[in-house]
């Protein structure tokens, strides 16, 4: 069976939400920045995975990871090997080098140290030796910039942590963002191929949002004006970022009556407060299935993922 090695990476006060991703995907606890596994995940959709190693070798004797892939008469064109540096285990340069030299003599092919077609990469964590072909490809980025923005939007990476919260590992859900502003949860979901609606009541933002969509080359219908309490259709998930009255009022009781409409039209719900509203959750029959806290300065945000019995 193929075995993975993820490679995370994140800031201090991202280190919550990056675990409760961990948890909703691979259905355990994250014990350290290096997660090896069975499952083959879409490393993309992660802002939090460094890199994903597909792995061919593993032993604790260095020459025979170099021995076995001898014996595979391995041939690639335009290839190049580097090795991972890891806070696990320290390896200085010029041993890195040399085991690059080691693993590349064998592989036959060419070398294009430039612009690889296939990246081989060799590491060492605790005492063993890994080897494989490395994938470090991005292309979430390309979404900071949209045509319409605001200050007080969720940014990309908050936007992908959350499709990734609410969908998991089970990739057919159907989501819905009832209150979608300028739409960067849906553009982010879109990326990851999901199927996902947005709605918003204001008619000037639901406007740029679709925009937004159309910039990218999405159906920008994929958004509507609507009221949240207008919705009939049904949805496997709804992520939901709470109105919280930046620049217009915005009462408590108004956030309460957004939470009530969610039960009509789902029974999986990921919530963004910028206060704790468990109690309000548990009144409507939801269960706190998992929940973290963003704080960035003087901002702080509450996520949580909570389910009801579907009726």
């Amino acid at each position: 069976m193929k075995k993975y090695l993820y490679i995370y990476n994140y800031s201090p006060h991202e280190k919550e939400l990056c675990q409760m991703e961990f948890r909703q995907i691979f259905h355990e606890e994250m014990q350290s920045k290096y997660y090896f596994t069975n499952q083959d995940f879409p490393y993309q959709r992660s802002v939090f995975i460094k890199g994903k190693l597909d792995i061919m070798c593993v032993s604790h004797q260095f020459e025979e990871i170099v021995k076995d892939i001898t014996c595979k008469n391995l041939c690639y064109y335009n290839f190049k090997v580097i090795y991972l540096k890891n806070e696990i285990t320290h390896v200085n340069y010029q041993e890195s080098l040399e085991r690059c030299k080691a693993i590349a003599l064998p592989i036959d092919g060419s070398v294009n140290m430039q612009n690889p077609q296939t990246v081989f990469a060799i590491t060492k964590i605790n005492n063993q030796w890994i080897f494989g072909i490395y994938h470090d490809e991005m292309t979430w980025g390309l979404r900071y910039h949209k045509p319409y923005s605001y200050s007080h939007s969720l940014n990309v990476r908050d936007a992908r942590t959350l499709v990734n919260i609410a969908v998991g590992s089970h990739e057919q859900m159907s989501i819905v963002d009832p209150c979608c502003g300028i739409g960067t949860v849906v553009l982010e979901a879109l990326s990851m191929g999901f199927n996902i609606r947005g709605y918003d009541i204001n008619r000037d933002v639901s406007y740029q949002a679709r925009l937004n969509l159309e910039h990218f080359g999405y159906d920008p219908f994929l958004i509507e004006r609507k009221d949240i309490h207008c919705l009939k259709q049904y949805f496997d998930v709804v992520i939901m970022d709470i109105p919280y009255g930046v620049y217009s009022p915005f009462t408590y009781e108004q956030q309460v009556s957004l939470l009530k409409a969610t039960t009509v039209i789902t029974h999986r719900l990921v919530l963004v407060t910028h206060i704790c509203m468990n109690d309000e959750l548990k009144k409507l029959g939801y269960q706190i299935v998992d929940q973290c806290e963003i704080v960035k300065g003087q901002f702080k945000r509450y996520i949580t993922l909570c389910e009801r019995e579907k009726e």
